[in-house]
């Protein structure tokens, strides 16, 4: 992390990562990351989330098979250095549990980004094969998947709605409404449409 650098300009540094050059991460710094994970808020202090850390190169492989987004496979869990599988046990006394690892997941793709390290949550994936291939117990509720690495390339900046059509004052105002062609342009498949064309046909 840049010594001038703020916690808003880490915020706005992370990108959804999908190319990585398969290097490995130091281990310093995967400690580092699943550090900030461990020190999220949770309900009730339940601390609910268990980190299933994934380096090997097969099982990698194994992953990526089992992950995509509509027609695309999610290529990026294999050529990742590291995968975290974030689960929760919904028995572990918060209501909030899958909030919980959520939180505890962006505080590791924060860190991550602090360290120069690249991210993507991988949130659409078969469960029980994931489960399955590594032996996660029937109790726990598998929540997603961060892929770690060094990113190839560069990801571009991600459209965001502007506070105007966000944020309400005091109450609701269903005029402040964000119209179709704002919604369609700033969020939303289509805003993403053209990395993932880059990623389908390898032009990243």
């Amino acid at each position: 992390m840049n010594e001038s650098e703020t916690i808003f300009d880490i915020i706005k540094k992370r990108r959804s990562v999908r190319h990585f050059n398969r290097a490995k991460l130091p281990d310093e710094h995967m400690q580092q990351i699943l550090e900030a994970g461990r020190w999220a808020p949770s309900g009730a202090n339940a601390q609910p989330w268990r980190f299933v850390v994934v380096t090997q190169r097969e099982t990698l492989a194994a992953l990526a098979e089992c992950c995509y987004y509509k027609m695309f496979k999610s290529r990026h869990v294999g050529e990742a250095g590291a995968v975290v599988v974030i689960c929760a046990d919904p028995g572990a006394g918060s209501q909030t549990y899958q909030i919980d690892a959520a939180i505890a997941g962006t505080n590791m793709t924060l860190m991550a980004t602090a360290l120069g390290i690249g991210s993507c949550w991988i949130g659409a994936f078969e469960e029980q094969t994931i489960r399955n291939i590594l032996r996660v117990p029937e109790k726990l509720k598998i929540i997603a998947l961060i892929a770690f690495g060094y990113e190839v390339g560069k990801a571009s900046v991600p459209p965001r709605l502007p506070l105007s059509s966000i944020v309400h004052n005091e109450i609701y105002d269903t005029a402040g409404e964000p119209g179709i062609i704002t919604k369609k342009k700033y969020s939303g498949a289509l805003s993403v449409f053209g990395k993932l064309m880059r990623v389908l046909f390898n032009k990243r």
